[in-house]
């Protein structure tokens, strides 16, 4: 996978993006020739970019505020106006992006995932859990073997939000970790945010009414979809979801051999994910 295509599907291009913009108004500041003022322009757009290819999804509210203030500190850098001004402009806006980068932060942060021994897991999910060949060890079969859990996997290839709901009425066992893996399709596919809304809603709910304990993977999302982001986000803070952060399903899929077509998991990819995920897991007894 491109290296620059990875920074944007994990996340990093956004923190990578107002960085170069902020750092690009601060040498601003000193520089004068043609040539590096140009320079820094490029910079300053190529940082735009990479925040508004990110699709991250904090709030709209953050958006302008932050698109005001850049705009503004643009204007600023380039008129007659008090050096100290130009500072002051200049500040505002790094203190501005620092905060919205301390908002962002906490989701690009794996939590530990408590689950007890014996214990039952669930898997929720599409072909990425599923597998497409029924030889495959899929991940959830793998971290059953590596982790000694009761790790069920009800995953069926080409499922959706919808489809999912299918899966968790074969949830008969209260108390358990349910791992849900699934959007990508609904990504896709032609579902609208709002449908996405209401039917995540729907499987989440059903979960909770389980007494399910849910552990949700963020999906890596297309620039201008943030709002499938923001759907997760607000559902999970509601069920007390734990989040795995997108770059762990962006790790395996960016790495060398671990899919067949860059999308659905090889072996190897499998093994990793499972990986990934048994690191997170906190065995009480």
């Amino acid at each position: 996978m491109n290296p620059i295509v990875v920074q944007i599907a994990n996340g990093n291009a956004f923190f990578i993006g107002i960085a170069l913009t902020v750092g690009a108004f601060v040498v601003r500041l000193w520089v004068q020739w043609r040539v590096p003022v140009i320079a820094l322009t490029v910079a300053w757009l190529i940082g735009i970019s990479l925040v508004v290819l990110s699709a991250t999804p904090i709030s709209f509210w953050l958006y302008g505020g932050w698109f005001t203030l850049c705009v503004a500190t643009r204007i600023a850098s380039n008129a007659r106006v008090h050096f100290k001004a130009k500072i002051s402009v200049i500040a505002a806006f790094a203190v501005f992006s620092l905060v919205i980068c301390l908002v962002e932060l906490p989701f690009h942060l794996a939590s530990r995932i408590p689950v007890s021994k014996g214990q039952m897991i669930y898997v929720i999910g599409d072909s990425i859990s599923a597998g497409i060949d029924e030889r495959e060890k899929t991940w959830p079969n793998v971290l059953a073997r590596i982790s000694g859990m009761n790790v069920v996997n009800l995953a069926r290839a080409g499922a959706s939000v919808e489809t999912a709901m299918d899966q968790a009425a074969r949830i008969h066992s209260s108390n358990s970790v349910v791992f849900v893996e699934i959007g990508g399709n609904d990504l896709l596919g032609n579902t609208s945010s709002h449908t996405f809304f209401v039917q995540l809603d729907n499987l989440l709910g059903r979960l909770k009414g389980g007494n399910a304990e849910i552990v949700m993977f963020e999906l890596p999302l297309l620039p201008f979809w943030n709002e499938f982001g923001r759907d997760q986000r607000l559902l999970a803070q509601e069920y007390h979801a734990i989040l795995i952060p997108k770059k762990c399903l962006v790790n395996v899929f960016a790495g060398k051999g671990d899919t067949i077509d860059g999308l659905h998991l090889s072996q190897q990819g499998h093994n990793e994910l499972a990986k990934e995920v048994y690191q997170l897991l906190r065995v009480k007894a």
